[in-house]
């Protein structure tokens, strides 16, 4: 997930996310519900797992199914949620509303980049039990969702980004895993990283949030007369965090 689709507050949001590329000719503006507030990084783990039911689906069948079928517990399960309380799946349900109702606005899904488009991600059936608790989800996946988890992928499926507390690291860690790839390091300008995490503070306090995470890459900070300061994650077995002029 390469744009910033989501808040990483714990609180509820409800201020706009409006990001350019860095040549300008790509663009999203992310849009909260008032009621439910903006998706949050957490209810996206309920997408990643849906996308992962879906692919193994897709794997069998030949083709990435419209829709997905599952329970509650079975999701809450799979995203290291407690399954035994009723505040979980309380959460659940308030997350599929923001996730529901979080509208896009952009051009980041058009091969025409003057084109844009207004769309949601998903959109949802569900039933309940006799106790009104959500017990049963279907998952109909918007077409460009579907597209993107079949051609490049769209989040990233790992156990450290599920179990992740902290909304900025989350972030951090799948977007530099997508950026990264298959290469040895990937390069950023500090105050497009703290874009791209939708980080609403000033830029010291994201760099001093950076610092105090541990990653499973090389972290860098070097200062550039041209483009200020960029930020490097270089594959590596040990976490260091350097700085240079």
């Amino acid at each position: 997930m390469l744009f910033p689709f989501c808040s990483t507050a714990k609180a509820k949001r409800v201020k706009s996310i409006r990001y350019n590329s860095a040549d300008k000719k790509r663009w999203l503006e992310v849009t909260a519900n008032h009621e439910y507030g903006m998706v949050k990084i957490w209810d996206f783990d309920i997408l990643r797992f849906a996308i992962t039911k879906a692919g193994e689906i897709a794997l069998k069948v030949g083709y990435f199914p419209p829709y997905i079928d599952f329970t509650a517990y079975e999701c809450l399960k799979a995203i290291g949620r407690i399954t035994n309380t009723g505040k979980s799946y309380s959460w659940l349900e308030e997350a599929l509303d923001r996730l529901t109702t979080t509208a896009y606005k952009g051009n980041i899904f058009k091969e025409d980049e003057k084109r844009s488009e207004t769309f949601t991600l998903i959109s949802i059936e569900s039933v309940k039990d006799e106790n009104k608790r959500i017990e049963k989800i279907r998952i109909h996946f918007n077409q460009r969702i579907r597209e993107s988890a079949k051609l490049r992928g769209l989040l990233v499926i790992d156990s450290a980004i599920f179990h992740e507390e902290s909304g900025i690291k989350k972030r951090l860690l799948e977007l530099v895993m997508v950026s990264i790839g298959k290469e040895q390091e990937w390069t950023v300008g500090l105050e497009r990283l703290q874009a791209l995490c939708a980080h609403e503070g000033e830029l010291k306090e994201f760099k001093r949030q950076l610092k105090s995470y541990e990653f499973p890459w090389v972290m860098s900070f070097n200062k550039s007369k041209v483009s200020g300061e960029n930020v490097t994650f270089r594959n590596g077995n040990t976490v260091i965090v350097s700085e240079t002029q």
